[in-house]
């Protein structure tokens, strides 16, 4: 029985806005003046973000035509653009006090996303800017400061171990693709000629098919089919950035959790009771690109990537406004989103409108005040989507296992498909054909399949579920070794303890006896004295 629970009904999008130090590129101009940010983020408000209009913009010229009657230096209202977030990330200055690197970044958001993901959400976090505004930087990183996809699967892994003590088990799925020139390509497969379409399942909406997924159980299992993906990524040099992303990855991390009930034996997990399935999509967009900057002139593949990296990207612009628009009219006539116009938007229809807890982060650069605009107003569009996040959990039926009529299922499938193989071999020998016979063996051997497809998706739950009863066992049986050592160190202190305080008695005893027969001697010796003081006063010979 499936049991669905709509707690975060119409959720905004989480929109958060970072932008990026100067690169090297950057801090070679001569000009001084054209290396200060544009962008400002005061330490005293995380939610605001306030972009300043350079004197050199069109932008900043035709508005000051229309103030003209304004006093020389005065500020006009347009000089600045100010803007609220649900946060503004500041990186562009290590020294300043504010700054926030890429861990900081992430302990403002990765719980909230782990949270969700663990309560059964869909979850997707999306980066966007401009190619060479640090998107990829900030989803991934490096060695000395991994990124926000890091350092969240480290996080979902460790939570992962820690829920098998309250008997959930946890399985971990991973996949990696990407989509060059409006095709999917699954980054893990060794067969490249394997198509992979979206296709729409009518309950859970768009899917990728035939990409593989691999089960991961430690950070080492990530870290391996990550660099395997990374190596296939499309990527490319251009004048913007060295190692410019020429196609949208997207890493999808599928989590399901198994609920075993109490059955009040600490080392029995009991029947499984509830499942909940979520996944969490983690999305590196290649950044929007001008040719003006890039300058890829005559390299036809890089202009053709360029071309369809921008199509795609001006297709997901058109969505989020439709969408902002329907969500500021909710009573109005709803506008149709184009979704199926590009593969990138037909892949994360459920994640931008639809059962998703959505975190946007808009990565923009601090002196290309052209794109960093764009990127703004655009940013400031997506907050208003609002998403209908569903928990999705499914109670289990605890029913007892017939062990006779699987083993009487498992024999007459057994014998059923070797009378088949018999038949098919006389058939065969004979050159017989039959349309009714054709179509009547056919149904038995579906029949039969269906029972062994059964039989086996039974014996890998029990397989599953062994697995990580023997794993729950091992946690419990190490954790009562650990309280058996903690009880030894126990003892051990009290018995030394104890030692110590009898030897203590027994030193205090003896001084107390010692004292206690130094004063009687001394009392015996003071009467002795006595006695004979006064044998000498009462002497008869003195006395006549």
């Amino acid at each position: 029985m499936a049991e669905l629970t709509q707690v975060d009904k119409d959720t905004n999008i989480k929109v958060l806005v970072r932008v990026r130090p100067l690169l090297p590129r950057e801090i070679a101009l001569e000009d001084d003046e054209s290396k200060k940010s544009l962008i400002q983020m005061p330490a005293s408000d995380s939610k605001r973000t306030i972009l300043r209009v350079p004197t050199s913009s069109s932008f900043h010229t035709q508005k000051t035509k229309t103030f003209h009657n304004r006093s020389p230096g005065s500020e006009t209202e347009e000089e600045f653009k100010k803007y609220n977030f649900d946060e503004s990330i500041w990186s562009f200055d290590r020294n300043d006090p504010n700054y926030t690197d890429n861990n900081q970044f992430y302990h403002k958001t990765g719980p909230d996303i782990i949270d969700h993901f663990f309560q059964g959400y869909n979850v997707c976090l999306l980066a966007y800017g401009q190619t060479s505004s640090g998107k990829t930087y900030t989803m991934m990183g490096n060695r000395q400061e991994p990124g926000l996809i890091p350092l969240i699967i480290k996080d979902i892994l460790r939570q992962k171990e820690i829920l098998v003590n309250e008997r959930i088990n946890c399985e971990v799925k991973f996949s990696y693709m990407e989509i060059y020139n409006e095709q999917v390509n699954d980054l893990l497969s060794l067969d490249e000629s394997i198509k992979c379409r979206v296709r729409e399942h009518p309950v859970s909406g768009p899917y990728v098919e035939n990409v593989k997924e691999f089960l991961i159980n430690d950070y080492e299992d990530f870290k391996r089919y990550l660099n395997k993906g990374n190596t296939k990524r499309s990527t490319a040099a251009t004048s913007m950035n060295d190692t410019s992303s020429r196609s949208h990855a997207i890493i999808t991390l599928s989590l399901k959790q198994t609920k075993f009930k109490n059955s009040g034996d600490s080392m029995d997990i009991g029947d499984a009771d509830e499942e909940m399935i979520s996944n969490i999509k983690l999305v590196d967009l290649a950044g929007s690109e001008r040719l003006t900057k890039t300058k890829v002139f005559g390299q036809q593949d890089r202009m053709k990537e360029g071309t369809l990296i921008n199509k795609s990207l001006t297709v997901l612009g058109r969505c989020i406004n439709l969408l902002s628009s329907n969500s500021s009219k909710p009573h109005s006539k709803q506008s149709v989103v184009p979704y199926r116009d590009s593969i990138l938007t037909y892949i994360l229809k459920e994640n931008l409108a639809g059962n998703s807890r959505s975190f946007m982060i808009f990565c923009v650069s601090p002196i290309d005040f052209e794109e960093t605009y764009q990127t703004l107003n655009y940013a400031n569009q997506v907050k208003n989507i609002k998403t209908a996040a569903i928990a999705n959990k499914t109670k289990l039926a605890t029913i007892p296992v017939q062990w006779d009529v699987l083993r009487r299922s498992d024999q007459d499938a057994i014998d059923s498909l070797k009378r088949e193989v018999q038949e098919l071999t006389e058939k065969l020998s004979k050159l017989e054909s039959s349309a009714f016979s054709n179509s009547s063996d056919t149904n038995v051997a579906v029949s039969d399949n269906n029972r062994f497809d059964k039989l086996i998706n039974f014996l890998d739950s029990e397989t599953s579920k062994l697995r990580f009863e023997n794993k729950y066992l091992k946690t419990q049986l190490h954790q009562r070794d650990l309280q058996i050592s903690e009880m030894h160190r126990h003892i051990n202190y009290i018995d030394r303890e104890y030692e110590s305080l009898n030897q203590e008695v027994h030193e205090l005893q003896l001084n107390h006896q010692t004292m206690a027969r130094n004063s009687l001697k001394g009392q015996c010796e003071q009467g002795l004295v006595d006695i004979a003081n006064e044998l000498e006063l009462f002497d008869p010979k003195r006395m006549f």
